[in-house]
């Protein structure tokens, strides 16, 4: 039976998967070997598409295996809602059906999640590069979750030695933001014989007191228990909202609370929350609420549904206590298009947010009155409405984070962090506009978009994890420039002005004292994602950095990896392009990639490399002057004037000085600067 699932298995992915996935790095390589690393591709993109819903060939464009992939054969991002999430996949391929995944594997894709944590993104292929802005965008989010998927062409499930490893790896990133989610062999022979491109779903539903609507069609609505729900979606995931219009968005803020409902109060689920509407091709009912939905679609109530299979995994005792409202209309006898009346009827209803409710608070009004009358500003309190320019005032999400910001309890910083929905609840809104008046407010807007001007303005001057600092740490920092000046909210004239001025320099100070914290390890991470994710760390951390910063001690020295002027000066003074020349090291034609290594790099040149691969492509030319062969327009560069030249066509501001032996890559062998200097301590080694 197993050689039978294998060799279905690989038929469907030659026949869905040959015109999308990539393997023409391989073009060179025995047939075997293409074919192997083929199906390997292919079992990847087909595991993103079971756990996305994304067609097979988006699901194809997901996968970087091959040279540089360190461990990671497949990502998928989703941005959307208020908890972003990212699959890593590994696939394992096995002719015979017995592929496994040990704690070696294990490893590898633990620390290629490692790297792409702490944003070293140059470590990785070009075919990861184009991701990149997407996987900043989720990793930005403290909220973001990670799934690594071990994608098995096999039946053994995952050991008890690596799901230990994995708890280890829960507890340094945050239990909720980890998830381990195997696919093996029979898993994906579910998916291939559901069909892959429009899938047949069939559910047998338990309803209890079912209702019967026979005219002018045929439906049935009643209670079903929640555990039943859950396993709809652990069967059948994304292949059971076909006909929805979107796919579950993941752990949303509305999505939370569902959970928490079922988790702490399941017994009232049925009454705080909305039902779950399923179209299906043809119903056949039994006796005793007993019903067989056939081509069945879940069309309104998707994130619902999700939410249900989340809280199930975490306490399936409890989720089976809760029921909810199902809703079920034949199409058998309906006229054309109907269903996809109900799909879009049933999801065009607008929810209120709690900010709306905030609104509406007569404290907020207060605000609104007194920004116009003392300090001649708009203050914006309504989803909808236009907000104000930049110096004609703010808007009440706004002004929440910055008086987050300026508490003097660094948790209300790290609640913003989490998601501005938290700014919303009574244990965040309450203390934060505490005696708030418009001068106050608007002064700690005024701030926090200085802080955010200097960060934005010098993170071109970081790398690494400080560069990742700069860009997750405005609330952060920004608590500890107001911490150090406790005298801002009343200084006038001059003294205001002066402490406008001063914030640069504090920004600097306070970066560095967090950022040698954060490497001490003594909040129990030195990654700084993880400080992000733990109230307890963030605290911790940021009491730390303000004790450093109200002492006497010298401000800590950014470590010169982190600094991009330092990473700059040794690459110029490797002069690796003439080392390479004279070591004979490269090969005529050999290929190279382009990766940018700082953050501005990225965000100015992605996009556009992106559009046509071939920007991103050189080989390599026997000169000392020019010894890169742009495969865009055919012409030869030194490294660093092909960087500033991709700059111009991009039509980016040209940096003046830029080394661009460390952006070009030569696959598996490294940055020409890595290659340099490996020649060099050989070179030592030798005499």
């Amino acid at each position: 039976m197993k050689d039978l699932q294998v060799r279905q298995l690989a038929t469907t992915l030659t026949d869905q998967f040959s015109k999308f996935v990539d393997i023409s790095d391989l073009d060179r390589k025995p047939e075997d070997i293409r074919r192997q690393s083929f199906l390997s591709r292919a079992l990847a993109a087909l595991a993103v598409h079971e756990l996305t819903g994304l067609d097979l060939e988006r699901s194809s464009l997901c996968v970087i295996d091959g040279f540089d992939d360190e461990g990671i054969d497949a990502v998928a991002v989703d941005t959307d809602g208020d908890f972003p999430r990212i699959w890593l996949v590994q696939a394992k391929w096995s002719n015979k059906g017995n592929a496994t995944f040990d704690s070696d594997a294990f490893r590898a894709l633990k620390d290629g999640m490692g790297k792409l944590v702490r944003g070293q993104y140059e470590r990785f292929n070009g075919k990861l590069q184009a991701m990149v802005p997407d996987i900043n965008r989720a990793l930005d989010n403290a909220r973001a979750q990670i799934t690594l998927v071990p994608a098995i062409a096999g039946e053994q499930k995952i050991s008890s030695r690596v799901q230990l490893e994995f708890v280890d790896l829960q507890k340094e990133h945050g239990e909720d933001n980890m998830r381990l989610q195997p696919l093996l062999l029979a898993d994906f022979v579910s998916a291939i014989r559901a069909g892959l491109e429009d899938p047949q779903v069939n559910l047998k539903v338990q309803m209890v007191d079912p209702r019967y609507e026979g005219e002018p069609y045929l439906a049935y609505y009643g209670n079903v228990s929640a555990d039943q729900i859950a396993q709809w979606y652990a069967d059948e995931r994304h292949r059971l909202f076909r006909r929805n219009v979107r796919y579950p968005l993941g752990l949303t803020r509305v999505n939370s609370d569902l959970v928490g409902t079922l988790l702490g109060n399941p017994e009232n689920f049925w009454y705080f929350h909305n039902g779950i509407t399923v179209l299906c091709d043809r119903l056949d009912a039994g006796v005793r609420g007993h019903l067989e939905l056939i081509g069945a679609s879940v069309v309104n109530g998707a994130q619902t549904v999700a939410s249900i299979h989340e809280a199930y995994g975490r306490n399936p005792v409890a989720v089976a206590k809760a029921r909810i409202g199902v809703r079920i209309i034949s199409l058998e006898e309906t006229p054309r298009n109907f269903g996809q009346q109900v799909t879009m009827s049933t999801n065009t209803q607008n929810g209120m947010a709690p900010q709306d409710f905030r609104a509406q608070d007569k404290l907020q009004e207060r605000l609104r009155l007194d920004f116009d009358v003392t300090v001649g500003k708009k203050y914006v309190t309504k989803r909808g409405e236009v907000p104000p320019a930049k110096d004609e005032g703010c808007s009440m999400p706004e002004a929440a984070i910055a008086m987050a910001c300026c508490n003097d309890d660094a948790e209300m910083s790290f609640r913003v962090e989490s998601g501005e929905r938290r700014l919303w609840n009574n244990d965040t809104y309450i203390p934060v506009f505490r005696n708030a008046d418009a001068a106050k407010v608007w002064r700690a807007v005024q701030v926090v978009r200085e802080v955010k001007r200097v960060l934005d303005e010098t993170q071109g001057e970081r790398e690494g994890k400080a560069a990742q600092l700069g860009e997750r740490g405005l609330y952060l920092i920004s608590h500890l420039v107001f911490q150090v000046n406790a005298g801002w909210a009343t200084v006038v004239g001059k003294a205001w002005d002066d402490f406008i001025d001063e914030i640069p320099t504090c920004v600097d100070k306070s970066l560095r004292w967090v950022m040698g914290q954060i490497d001490s390890g003594v909040a129990g991470t030195a990654q700084v994602a993880g400080i992000f994710r733990l109230a307890e760390r963030y605290t911790q951390i940021t009491g730390l950095a303000l004790q450093g910063l109200m002492s006497v001690r010298p401000v800590p020295d950014l470590a010169g990896e982190y600094r991009a002027a330092e990473r700059e000066k040794r690459a110029r003074q490797a002069n690796a392009v003439h080392v390479i020349v004279d070591a004979g090291v490269l090969d005529e034609g050999a290929p190279l990639e382009f990766r940018p290594v700082t953050g501005p790099e990225r965000k100015a040149l992605s996009a556009w490399v992106a559009a046509d691969p071939r920007r991103s492509r050189a080989t390599w030319v026997d000169s000392k002057s020019a010894p890169l062969l742009w495969e865009w327009d055919g012409q030869q560069y030194s490294p660093s004037r092909l960087v500033q030249v991709m700059f111009e066509r991009a039509q980016k501001s040209v940096p003046k000085a830029v080394q661009g032996t460390r952006r070009w890559f030569v696959p598996e062998q490294g940055s020409l600067v890595d290659i340099a200097d490996r020649i060099r301590g050989e070179l030592s080694d030798q005499e």
